[in-house]
């Protein structure tokens, strides 16, 4: 073939510099690939009005049909409507509708029987169109709400998505080759849990609960067991949790996990406040925990310095009761970051010598704190980064970052230096 035609827009595309989409993520394995999204610039005086133009003309080409990505990631004029000639690319394995103005999936795309990724995050889709749908290759389902964002741990300056409410479809049980459920939630009918059990492939799990609904807590729980040779990350949020660490909501009585994943590396835990569930100890692979709305005392500080390799720990809104966080000789042997967000702490206190000993990274937000903030980190002989977020004179804490042997990166920025940047 020497010669061949091909749509305007597609030219365009093909001609845009490589540097602007040097940062895709894309699976690698998938060939036929064709992405749209906000770091792609097309030429013309409106990159939608191109997009819903290109979308019109699926019908009338073949070519089309071989499409096995379609990422249209930012396509804020995206619309329900828009999504029927996409429901046609029977071949396509990978769809993002990620930050687009898509509302609900429609039933057609029961169609695309060889989708393994279904990205909808940072849409207003809260079902879809039926439960019966059911999408054998799935892989990865990903969603989260459509709100405004909050503080990112992992970049203080970014945003987090909220967790979503995604329900589940009621094929999910078949749909064996599921790797990636996050979020989803089972408000409406708790025995939509087990069929999360059956998923064997599932490495990485989300789901959002019912406070007020009893037993559906210890309902996951029995489900989590069944996965737990295969699970690897995990986040449970319970909404409507109790208001203090005196009572427990409804979802947390009598709920109890009696074989843990074993295998499981990432732990995020929201609104369970009846405590630090005990089976975390039996974790020997965690890495990473994230609490919120937790209500925890010391002691619970005192059970997480024992995890033998955890390297990140975020404690984030509600998620500890008290206003001194100490860490002791020999607790967190392991740990590279520490993030604080949105917790009553005043005061940080490594005066121990030997607590935390391999820490290289300190992000801390607040709304008020002591005079001297952070004590002892000339103890932390691997720090190289400390960030403070909020309206405190922070001259003092300027000097004892300059007397530590590393001089490590020091970051002050006031709550309204903080807000700026998180709403670039």
């Amino acid at each position: 073939i020497r010669t061949c035609t091909m749509h305007q827009k597609i030219h365009d595309f093909i001609a845009t510099d490589v540097s602007s989409f040097m940062d895709s993520c894309q699976p690698l394995d998938l060939a036929h690939r064709f992405s749209i999204n906000s770091g792609v610039t097309l030429e013309g005086p409106s990159c939608s009005s191109d997009i819903l133009s290109l979308l019109d003309s699926l019908p009338g080409s073949d070519q089309w049909q071989l499409l096995k990505v379609l990422d249209l990631e930012g396509c804020t004029d995206l619309k329900n409507k828009n999504l029927k000639n996409i429901c046609k690319i029977l071949l396509l394995k990978y769809l993002s509708l990620r930050n687009t103005g898509v509302t609900q999936l429609p039933k057609k795309i029961e169609k695309l029987q060889c989708l393994e990724t279904l990205d909808i995050r940072q849409t207003k889709i809260r079902a879809f169109a039926t439960k019966s749908i059911f999408l054998p290759m799935l892989k990865h389902l990903l969603a989260s709400n459509k709100g405004s964002p909050s503080r990112s741990d992992n970049n203080s300056h970014g945003f987090e998505e909220s967790p979503a409410t995604m329900e589940l479809p009621s094929g999910t049980r078949r749909m064996e080759r599921l790797e990636i459920l996050s979020h989803v939630d089972a408000f409406n009918n708790v025995n939509d849990l087990i069929d999360i059990g059956q998923l064997l492939q599932l490495r990485k799990l989300g789901v959002v609960l019912d406070g007020k609904k009893a037993g559906s807590l210890a309902l996951l729980f029995k489900q989590i067991e069944e996965l737990h040779g295969c699970l690897l990350t995990l986040s449970i949020q319970i909404n409507h949790p109790a208001t203090s660490e005196g009572t427990v909501p409804e979802t947390d009585k009598l709920a109890a996990l009696v074989s843990p994943p074993k295998l499981l590396q990432s732990l995020n835990i929201s609104g369970i406040t009846s405590g630090l569930p005990g089976w975390i100890t039996k974790l020997d692979q965690l890495t990473k925990i994230t609490l919120s709305n937790t209500y925890l005392g010391e002691d619970a500080i005192r059970v997480l310095g024992k995890l033998r390799i955890l390297r990140c720990l975020r404690l984030r809104h509600k998620s500890y009761t008290g206003t001194k966080l100490t860490f002791n000789t020999e607790e967190f042997q392991h740990l590279k970051s520490l993030v604080v967000d949105g917790c009553d702490i005043t005061n940080i206190d490594f005066v121990n010598i030997g607590a935390a000993p391999k820490l290289e990274m300190i992000i801390w937000t607040f709304d008020s704190v002591d005079a001297l903030p952070l004590s002892g980190i000339e103890h932390l002989p691997k720090l190289k980064k400390l960030e403070l977020n909020g309206d405190e004179d922070m001259a003092e804490m300027r000097l004892i970052r300059e007397a530590h042997p590393n001089c490590p990166v020091f970051k002050h920025n006031s709550s309204h230096q903080h807000e700026e940047a998180g709403s670039d």
